[in-house]
């Protein structure tokens, strides 16, 4: 329930029943109703006491009850509400483990044929392949004199790894390089890098399986950002469950997924600082990227 409607609706049910109590206290030691000093009981001024009570008093604890029951079920439908938002949230992150145990990815190799890496073994062979581009691209980078800049160079590389650079693909990922004055001849040469060693397959396309996970993980970020339901402890608590699911390749994978284009909408929420999604990336893991000069928070490994 909205916080300051609570500290209102309660101050005003508080009121109600202070009013309430000081009343009745009032008219059970008030003279004009004393019995005491009667031997008899007085029926018609005893008739007169239970009318003004009942008038009085009697009304304002039935507003005191009707606000009650209001209170009671604005609550309870705040509660529900509450409940099936963390139900569809545990729902996202048992579709992310199952997105996840699906995957079935074969080598960089291409010679070694019968060797998959299913599941979570999966984002080890991404990590990898990000891995090789970035010194291919960073080589490329140097001899061709194309004057990239480390940031363009993650941006590069996770175009080439998320959409792939094989065949007639190509044309496709020169307009991806739009932005980039020299982008036909940056692509020519990660290709044609690339064909040097047609046995390892770096160039190869994730698109397919990584779209639905990266989706999903941001649906599911953003659905408890903007919940109106939840304190900020329940969002931290709740965004610190899913964050517990994902492995460090995963999280490699994610940070050069956040830095490239693909994050604009994470930086511009602040979801990956707000809820320190990468706290848990161990120190110099990303290659020459220090993931402290684009996310300011407090990492696992400073913490030891």
């Amino acid at each position: 329930m909205n916080k300051t409607f609570k500290i209102i609706f309660l101050s005003v049910l508080s009121f109600f029943g202070m009013i309430g109590f000081l009343g009745l206290f009032i008219i059970v030691f008030n003279d004009t109703f004393n019995f005491g000093d009667s031997k008899y009981f007085d029926a018609d001024l005893a008739s007169k006491f239970g009318s003004f009570f009942g008038g009085v008093i009697g009304t304002i604890f039935g507003v005191i009850s009707v606000l009650l029951i209001i209170y009671t079920i604005i609550n309870q439908n705040y509660e529900n509400k509450k409940s099936a938002l963390e139900t569809n949230f545990f729902r996202m992150i048992d579709y992310h483990n199952q997105n996840v145990n699906q995957l079935n990815i074969p080598h960089l190799d291409s010679t070694r044929k019968n060797d998959f890496s299913e599941g979570r073994r999966a984002f080890v062979q991404f990590k990898i392949q990000i891995h090789r581009l970035f010194q291919l691209v960073n080589q490329a980078n140097i001899d061709k004199e194309f004057n990239l800049n480390k940031d363009e160079i993650a941006d590069i590389v996770y175009i080439v790894f998320y959409y792939g650079i094989d065949g007639s693909w190509i044309k496709f990922i020169e307009d991806k390089l739009s932005r980039y004055s020299n982008n036909q001849a940056i692509a020519k040469e990660i290709q044609d890098r690339i064909n040097k060693n047609p046995d390892y397959k770096i160039g190869r396309t994730n698109q397919t399986n990584l779209s639905t996970y990266f989706r999903n993980l941001y649906n599911a970020v953003k659905m408890i950002d903007n919940s109106k339901y939840l304190t900020k402890k329940d969002k931290n608590n709740l965004i610190k469950i899913y964050r517990a699911q994902l492995s460090n390749p995963e999280l490699y994978v994610f940070f050069f997924n956040v830095i490239s284009r693909f994050g604009k909408k994470w930086k511009e929420n602040d979801y990956v600082v707000r809820y320190e999604l990468i706290k848990n990336l161990p120190k110099d893991y990303c290659d020459d990227y220090d993931p402290k000069e684009y996310f300011d928070m407090t990492y696992e490994f400073d913490e030891y």
